[in-house]
């Protein structure tokens, strides 16, 4: 199941808009909690230009969700084994 959520995030970078792709990247932080720093990176390998840009913000986003991810994963295994 991981394995076809993970593609089919992949794939709508590529055919969907792009606030489609972070709901469904936020949804599939909280099973695969890098995947959205691979998104990230994936999306700015394919759509970053080197002179609109100095920094690669998708990148950026996705670290900062994965971190987000792993934080809110933590508290509810957590918060789970303490019942």
């Amino acid at each position: 199941m991981r394995g076809i959520l993970t593609i089919l995030v992949f794939i709508s970078v590529i055919f969907f808009p792009w606030p489609l792709t972070a709901v469904f990247v936020l949804v599939a932080s909280f099973f695969i909690p890098f995947l959205p720093f691979a998104i990230g990176i994936f999306a700015d390998t394919l759509y970053y230009t080197s002179k609109t840009e100095w920094l690669p913000l998708l990148t950026l986003y996705g670290m900062l969700t994965t971190c987000l991810a792993l934080f809110v994963c933590s508290r509810l295994r957590a918060s789970s084994m303490s019942r």
